[in-house]
Protein backbone atom coordinates (compact mmCIF):
# COMPACT_ATOMS: atom_id res chain seq x y z
CA UNK A 1 0.00 0.00 0.00
CA UNK A 2 2.59 2.34 1.04
CA UNK A 3 4.86 1.53 -2.42
CA UNK A 4 1.56 1.95 -4.15
CA UNK A 5 1.19 6.25 -2.66
CA UNK A 6 4.45 6.97 -2.84
CA UNK A 7 4.63 6.25 -6.96
CA UNK A 8 1.24 7.87 -7.49
CA UNK A 9 1.76 10.52 -5.14
CA UNK A 10 5.78 10.89 -5.42
CA UNK A 11 6.84 9.45 -8.44
CA UNK A 12 4.02 9.85 -11.24
CA UNK A 13 2.65 13.24 -9.80
CA UNK A 14 2.34 15.49 -12.74
CA UNK A 15 3.49 18.67 -10.28
CA UNK A 16 6.59 18.76 -8.59
CA UNK A 17 7.14 20.25 -5.51
CA UNK A 18 10.10 22.34 -6.21
CA UNK A 19 8.08 23.31 -9.14
CA UNK A 20 5.21 24.44 -7.42
CA UNK A 21 7.20 26.27 -4.81
CA UNK A 22 9.30 28.27 -7.65
CA UNK A 23 6.04 29.64 -8.94
CA UNK A 24 4.63 30.49 -5.34
CA UNK A 25 7.97 32.56 -4.76
CA UNK A 26 8.07 33.73 -8.31
CA UNK A 27 3.96 35.16 -7.77
CA UNK A 28 4.89 35.64 -4.30
CA UNK A 29 7.29 38.94 -5.02
CA UNK A 30 5.16 39.68 -7.93
CA UNK A 31 2.02 40.57 -6.27
CA UNK A 32 4.07 41.78 -3.31
CA UNK A 33 5.50 44.48 -5.78
CA UNK A 34 2.47 45.60 -7.35
CA UNK A 35 1.49 45.61 -3.44
CA UNK A 36 4.11 48.56 -2.62
CA UNK A 37 3.40 50.19 -5.71
CA UNK A 38 -0.59 50.43 -5.22
CA UNK A 39 0.27 51.80 -1.23
CA UNK A 40 2.64 54.59 -3.00
CA UNK A 41 -0.16 55.77 -5.50
CA UNK A 42 -2.46 55.61 -2.40
CA UNK A 43 -0.52 57.60 -0.03
CA UNK A 44 0.36 60.11 -2.99
CA UNK A 45 -3.40 60.34 -3.74
CA UNK A 46 -3.98 61.31 -0.34
CA UNK A 47 -1.39 63.81 -0.06
CA UNK A 48 -2.95 65.81 -3.17
CA UNK A 49 -6.38 65.61 -1.95
CA UNK A 50 -5.11 67.25 1.39
CA UNK A 51 -3.58 69.92 -0.32
CA UNK A 52 -5.90 70.76 -2.53
CA UNK A 53 -8.21 72.14 -0.44
CA UNK A 54 -9.03 75.03 -2.87
CA UNK A 55 -11.57 73.29 -4.89
CA UNK A 56 -15.25 74.64 -3.75
CA UNK A 57 -17.22 72.28 -1.53
CA UNK A 58 -20.14 70.58 -2.45
CA UNK A 59 -21.99 72.03 -0.12
CA UNK A 60 -21.02 75.94 -1.14
CA UNK A 61 -22.34 75.25 -4.78
CA UNK A 62 -25.13 76.77 -5.69
CA UNK A 63 -27.21 77.17 -8.94
CA UNK A 64 -27.79 80.22 -11.10
CA UNK A 65 -31.12 80.60 -10.10
CA UNK A 66 -30.33 81.22 -6.45
CA UNK A 67 -27.72 83.43 -7.06
CA UNK A 68 -30.12 85.54 -8.69
CA UNK A 69 -32.06 85.62 -5.37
Amino acid sequence: MRKLMSMAFVDMNPFPLRQIQNRRTFHLEKVRLELTELDAIRQTFLRERETHTTAPDARTLCSDDEEDN
